[in-house]
């Protein structure tokens, strides 16, 4: 079955300071990079959400069930549903991340 198309970005999103956000974190070179600036801008419990979104996308992709994947990340099953709309109807930003986190490294 074809790919369908991507959405667009919603407007409101498109805005000079995030720019500037997405400038900045496209300018880390190394996770350790990566550590210090989020653990300046973010909560340690924002960041473990967005984290555990991620593995969620992930275990979706991979054709896990909500059970599973709530046993697995102890996520909601709220939280579940909202990622795999993501994945299915969003922006594939989460589906170009897993593709690239999943070519092998040389």
């Amino acid at each position: 079955m074809p790919r369908r198309a991507a959405a667009p970005v919603h407007p409101r999103l498109r805005v000079p300071q995030t720019n500037q956000l997405f400038r900045a974190i496209l300018t880390l070179k190394t996770v350790e990079e990566c550590y210090h600036f989020f653990e300046d801008l973010l909560t340690i419990g924002e960041i473990h959400a967005l984290a555990a979104r991620l593995e969620v996308a992930r275990l979706l992709a991979a054709g896990m069930t909500y059970d599973e994947i709530a046993r697995r990340t102890g996520a909601s099953s709220a939280t579940i549903s909202r990622v795999r709309r993501f994945l299915e109807y969003g922006a594939d930003g989460y589906r170009i991340v897993l593709q690239r986190l999943n070519r092998p490294r040389h």
